[in-house]
């Protein structure tokens, strides 16, 4: 009787352990998701005086933005279409698979069965009954009716199992041709946002050519270079204070203990280095160009959260992840953008592809690291 008391006990302290465990988790799922929207609104209301800031901008600046937005979208959808082309390939080629395994299942059964009824046509009725009259021995009689029951069951297992697999095979055969139909419309789409995406391009470059007749002096670029680094340096210190009252610290480590650890964010060769002169100028990088193939994959260099994903003035298209404890990386000049602000990333995670956006001469990527707001040399952070 004890030993049934302790054990109803055990079991109720597990289930309130249990219950106190999920609601635990419950509420702190609910918190972060809380925090998620907190920060996202946050992050809205920067990019809202960002986007008046662009009132300012001249025409040339912001035709050049909504191309490289239209470009970027258009970029996307048929990133998209390509994803979901491969994957209904993908999807037809293992129901053909299906498919020919299925034809051999049934051809065998087929002859399984025609051996069957031949075999039950030659014994009859009358030899069965033969057989079991003539028997003397109890045992044997047995041992007949046994194996002609056998014999009747297989026959019956083998026409389900016919049966079946016959209507699988129609089940495939339908599935087939509504993924060849659903197919060939996303080859007629993927052919038609290949052909809206070239125009954009032209666009774009149309755009480009208009910015650099906008700004032809020395005198007009360097303010413009100028005005391109207060914009950025007010986005970073507006992020920078949300993020000290939204950023939960726990999740995110920062990058000091990463020097010379992380990956490249994409494949290229160096352009411009940290520190240089930019543009004949007085001023210089503070971050580094990789010129490398348009529409290549950019990556997160370490885990941590988009705080910014959006265009912005002399940079493009870009893409800025908070890694905690101060600690900032830019991705700038994209062709198009992959991931939206609160969204977090792992390291190796593809957040941006390249492109020439912002009006960068060239498709490369500008990649930046920023330390409390202060510019870092990223190649100390890069495997050499």
């Amino acid at each position: 009787m004890s030993l049934l008391i302790n054990l109803r006990l055990a079991s109720f302290l597990l289930t309130l352990t249990l219950l106190t465990f999920v609601g635990s988790a419950l509420a702190d799922k609910s918190k972060t998701q809380q925090e998620l929207k907190q920060l996202q609104q946050a992050i809205e209301s920067v990019k809202s005086e960002l986007s008046q800031n662009r009132q300012q901008q001249s025409k040339a600046e912001k035709r050049l933005s909504q191309a490289d937005k239209q470009l970027s979208k258009a970029i996307n959808e048929l990133r998209q279409t390509n994803q979901s082309i491969s994957k209904k390939q993908s999807e037809l080629s293992d129901l053909g698979i299906e498919q020919k395994q299925k034809q051999k299942a049934t051809q065998k059964q087929k002859v399984l069965l025609a051996n069957q009824l031949k075999s039950a046509y030659k014994s009859g009725d009358q030899e069965y009954l033969k057989l079991l009259l003539n028997q003397e021995d109890p045992a044997k009689v047995t041992r007949i009716l046994k194996y002609y029951d056998y014999l009747n069951k297989a026959r019956v297992e083998t026409i389900e199992e016919l049966q079946s697999n016959l209507k699988r095979l129609s089940d495939i055969e339908l599935a087939i041709n509504a993924n060849i139909l659903e197919l060939n419309q996303l080859k007629t789409n993927q052919e038609q946002q290949k052909e809206q995406q070239a125009v954009l391009k032209q666009e774009q470059q149309k755009a480009l050519a208009q910015l650099k007749t906008e700004y032809s002096s020395n005198n007009q670029r360097l303010s413009k270079l100028k005005k391109n680094e207060q914009e950025l340096q007010k986005l970073l210190n507006q992020l920078e204070e949300t993020l000290k009252n939204f950023s939960p610290p726990q999740t995110l480590n920062g990058l000091a203990d990463f020097k010379r650890k992380l990956n490249w964010p994409t494949r290229g060769s160096v352009l411009h280095r940290f520190g240089t002169n930019k543009d004949d100028s007085s001023l210089r990088w503070n971050g580094i160009i990789i010129a490398g193939k348009e529409g290549r994959d950019v990556y997160s260099i370490q885990q941590g959260r988009v705080v910014f994903s959006d265009w912005l003035r002399g940079f493009g298209l870009m893409t800025i992840i908070d890694h905690g404890k101060g600690y900032l990386s830019l991705y700038g000049h994209n062709q198009s953008l992959l991931k939206n602000a609160g969204d977090f990333v792992e390291a190796g995670e593809p957040i941006a592809t390249i492109g020439q956006s912002g009006g960068f001469p060239q498709s490369a990527l500008y990649f930046e690291i920023r330390h409390k707001g202060k510019p870092r040399n990223p190649l100390q952070w890069i495997k050499q």
